[in-house]
């Protein structure tokens, strides 16, 4: 049974002020989970973008090995899509993995750079929601939890435009070298009561991340990235994801801590916008969370399995789309509504204003 509710009605207004007040407010102040939706947001490649590259850069290789291994997925993944395409890679394939992860650095690099401009300046919906929590939160609370596997730096810049301090993981200047420590205890470093930070777990890497004397390090060198672009460390789609993040120590301290601050016994909500749920090693610990904190998920497209999950766990909200209908799911009850809130700008303009 689908109630069919307008903006206009009262009840349509009182849900969304619960939403801000239980799901946005200074009392439960959300940690985010951010995925490729986000890139979508500011026009960097998605998936079938990123196929349609990978499919140009293969066909240049002259490792004959590894444009075989390529073509022997192409057809999985025209069906399944890249990520469950990938799925199926073995450790034999790893140098497919490899070429692949150049490939997408390279590509998403270039992509980023061009865009630059506009991923600083566009007034989004993700710009208001920033400001917003800046704003909201309490003096005894001013870090603000964001977990991505995004690998792109929209979130470093968007906070840059709003002067917003980004706690990475990573010390120093040209040459950025990681400490575990700087995520776990920010307070050591940095002054928390008087500044407002981001502090930001990337466990899939980041296209300014670079393997060098067998560590890695961070620079923003735009010319220096482009110059090491094969040594960019990021996590590629497929079924390598979670051996490649528990090899590499930034990429499993990322992961671990931010599993970390889930576990705090501090009150908080959870705020998920545009992620695919394709990440079994986030999701079985992320499905724990939902149980226990409110947890509001705003995606254009989203799995049947998270939609009854949703109908059947009264601490989440769902905002979704599905054959050309915008839909949420408010206290296990699901309505048709008439503004598109699983897209970011109209969600913070109706709800943040």
């Amino acid at each position: 049974m689908c109630t069919y509710l307008k903006h206009d009605q009262k009840e349509y207004d009182i849900i969304l002020q619960n939403i801000k007040e239980n799901y946005l407010s200074q009392s439960c102040m959300p940690k985010l989970l951010l995925g490729t939706g986000l890139s979508i947001v500011y026009k960097l490649p998605g998936m079938a973008s990123l196929f349609k590259q990978l499919s140009d850069d293969f066909i240049k290789c002259t490792d004959t090995t590894i444009v075989s291994m390529w073509e022997s997925k192409k057809d999985d993944i025209n069906k399944k899509g890249l990520e469950e395409g990938l799925s199926t890679i073995v450790s034999r394939e790893q140098p497919l993995v490899d070429q692949i992860r150049k490939f997408t650095a390279s590509f998403i690099l270039k992509e980023e750079n061009s865009l630059f401009n506009d991923i600083y300046n566009k007034d989004t919906g993700f710009r208001k929601l920033l400001s917003y929590l800046k704003e909201t939160c309490s003096v005894n609370e001013r870090i603000l939890d964001i977990m991505t596997p995004n690998y792109d730096r929209i979130i470093e810049t968007v906070c840059d435009c709003l002067n917003i301090n980004v706690i990475t993981g990573f010390e120093g200047e040209n040459t950025c070298h990681f400490n575990q420590r700087l995520l776990k205890r920010p307070e050591s470093l940095y002054n928390i009561r008087d500044n407002f930070f981001v502090r930001l777990f990337k466990p899939h890497g980041s296209l300014n991340w670079i393997s060098m004397d067998q560590q890695t390090i961070l620079t923003n060198d735009n010319m220096r990235l482009l110059d090491h672009s094969d040594d960019i460390e990021i996590i590629t789609p497929g079924g390598s994801k979670y051996k490649d993040g528990m090899i590499n120590a930034a990429f499993r301290c990322m992961r671990e801590d931010f599993n970390e601050v889930l576990d705090s016994t501090k009150n908080y909500s959870l705020f998920i916008f545009g992620y695919g749920f394709n990440d079994a090693h986030f999701d079985t610990v992320l499905f724990d969370y939902f149980k226990s904190h409110n947890t509001l998920i705003v995606s254009k497209d989203i799995k049947e399995s998270i939609i009854d999950m949703s109908i059947k766990n009264s601490k989440m909200v769902l905002f979704y789309e599905k054959g050309g209908e915008s839909y949420i799911i408010y206290k296990c009850q699901k309505f048709k509504i008439d503004h598109n809130l699983w897209d970011i700008n109209e969600f913070a303009s109706v709800l943040i204003g």
